[in-house]
């Protein structure tokens, strides 16, 4: 039996929303006379081939998902997605910066993967989580609002297992380390257990084109890291305490997720595996702390993932935890979603996501969703 095309529809109508001069958008489809343009830019050609790749694909999604069989529930089978509904493993997709325009709450786009976590923690339909990670890391907040969130599933009863992908570092291995166990390709990057603060300083450069800034501040260090002056020694020690600071609340979280073991650990984990991660105290996680990365298999031999492997052995030892060898995983089957994702999270430069990040907010306010509040502070503070 055949099925609307669902969420691919409202992807559709919400993406015309943010490509401007594509007819039929309300945006690109005025009856106005059309105003007599200069060249066409560099920028311009490469934002119409990017709008017109976007729509022919949410085309064909949209026409997939009109004639595609509602999917049955199955009675296992890893490539086998449950029906929505049915008690199933929820896969959650991390991937490309964290804190980034991964999620947005316009009409029809993917959720963020903080709220797909806590999502998964209420429904009582599902009863497992896979979590694949691909991320280099990210804001600090961000990484550890999902870290709790991932130990949300620990008190739900529902046991999690992450995949580092490509690469899950710093602020991607900050959130696997909660998981109840973690897989790595052997070639996957991952560490680099650290925080970082960065600026630049332009004032000799300013000197010497003869411009003297002015800056009228409220305190002492309300003009932090500004780029027309060097950091002062007390501003250097202040910065420094903080991302020891960070540090060291990093440090603590992963000994405690790792030393975390899960209710039926003897049935996914080897006594060598356990034996590895209760050697991850606090001081053998600060002997790793200083911002090295490892490769899969590197990370194998001094505890920080427990096994090389993938989706099927995630997907069997899931099982077992459960103890329902019927189980099915859901949540991989939003292909246009996940590609769209991936465009707003890694695939555009930091200039291109903010005028894509605008023109979202102006799409909000036509669908009537109220603008929400965006904080922007230079330098960003990662853990990367």
């Amino acid at each position: 039996m055949a099925q609307p095309g669902g969420s691919n529809s409202g992807v559709c109508s919400a993406l015309s929303l943010l490509l401007p001069g594509i007819p039929g958008s309300p945006r690109g489809g005025r009856t106005e006379s059309v105003a007599i343009e200069g060249p066409v830019t560099q920028e311009t050609q490469l934002n119409r081939i990017l709008a017109a790749s976007l729509l022919v694909v949410c085309l064909i999604a949209a026409i997939v998902g009109g004639t595609r069989p509602a999917p049955e529930p199955t009675r296992g089978g890893v490539g086998l997605e449950a029906a929505r509904g049915a008690e199933r493993i929820e896969v959650v997709t991390l991937e490309g910066t964290i804190g980034g325009p991964g999620g947005s709450t316009l009409v029809g786009l993917p959720t963020s993967p903080v709220e797909q976590l806590r999502e998964a923690a209420r429904d009582p339909s599902v009863k497992a989580v896979l979590l694949r990670i691909n991320s280099p890391g990210g804001a600090v907040g961000s990484s550890q609002e999902l870290y709790r969130a991932v130990t949300a599933l620990h008190e739900a009863d529902k046991p999690v297992i992450a995949i580092l992908e490509n690469i899950a570092a710093s602020g991607g291995y900050y959130v696997a380390s909660a998981a109840d166990k973690i897989y790595a390709n052997p070639g996957t990057l991952t560490g680099s257990i650290g925080a970082i603060i960065s600026g630049l300083s332009f004032g000799k450069l300013l000197e010497n084109y003869g411009i003297e800034p002015q800056t009228f501040k409220t305190g002492e260090y309300k003009d932090l890291l500004s780029p027309f002056r060097s950091a002062t020694p007390q501003e250097q020690r202040l910065l420094q305490n903080l991302v020891e600071d960070t540090l060291e609340q990093f440090i603590r979280d992963v000994a405690q997720g790792r030393q975390h073991l899960p209710e039926k650990a003897d049935e996914v984990l080897e006594a060598e595996m356990i034996a590895r991660r209760q050697s991850l105290d606090e001081d053998r996680v600060r002997q790793l702390a200083d911002g090295r990365i490892f490769t899969g298999a590197q990370a194998v031999e001094v505890g920080l993932v427990d096994a090389l492997g993938g989706y099927t052995e995630a997907v069997e030892d899931l099982r077992r935890m459960t103890g329902d060898p019927s189980l099915s995983p859901a949540g991989e089957g939003e292909g246009f979603q996940r590609v769209l994702r991936r465009l707003l999270s890694q695939g555009l430069s930091s200039q291109r996501q903010a005028a894509w990040l605008g023109r979202l907010l102006e799409s909000n306010e036509a669908v009537g969703i109220p603008d929400v509040p965006l904080l922007w502070m230079a330098p960003e503070w990662t853990l990367r």
